[in-house]
């Protein structure tokens, strides 16, 4: 199953393409949002709209977009499950694992390598995402929604 975005193009590149897409939240559907703060967090720290990176697929290619299209972007719904058990639960399993070993007699210790157990599974997530060890994670091009040769351009004198 994908993940399906539409969103324009703002800025080409070899191979690539910027789209600017409009921030969707699950917060509507979730049945906690009255009760969550991520969502007021959410808003109040960002804008509605996002800048993607989207790589060229065998269905389009990053050539034949021009600035301003509309475009339909897509990414495997494993890719984000799969991210975010590697962003959350490495560095969690980590700290615990590191926590329990060090600190069997004293809690300042136990709490001391929790932390340092989570901040060293962040730094090799790290690391493995400058190095590109997790393999093409970025949106796929599908297809061109609306060309911006197919919208008018309408002058006013004034």
């Amino acid at each position: 199953m994908m993940i399906v975005e539409v969103g324009r193009v703002v800025a080409l590149e070899a191979g690539a393409v910027w789209v600017e897409t409009i921030r969707s939240s699950a917060c509507g559907s979730c049945a906690a949002r009255s009760g969550c703060g991520h969502r007021t967090l959410a808003g109040a720290l960002t804008s509605d709209k996002g800048l993607v990176r989207a790589q060229e697929s065998l269905s389009l290619r990053a050539g034949d977009c021009s600035v301003n299209d509309r475009v339909e972007i897509s990414i495997p719904q494993s890719t984000l499950s799969v991210g975010a058990l590697m962003l959350y639960g490495a560095p969690l399993a980590t700290g615990i694992a590191v926590a329990l070993v060090v600190g069997n007699d004293s809690d300042i210790r136990a709490a001391a390598g929790f932390f340092a157990g989570l901040l060293g599974a962040f730094g090799v997530l790290r690391w493995m995402s400058v190095r590109s060890l997790f393999g093409a994670v970025e949106p796929q091009l599908e297809r061109i929604v609306e060309s911006s040769s197919d919208v008018a351009v309408v002058h006013m004198q004034s």
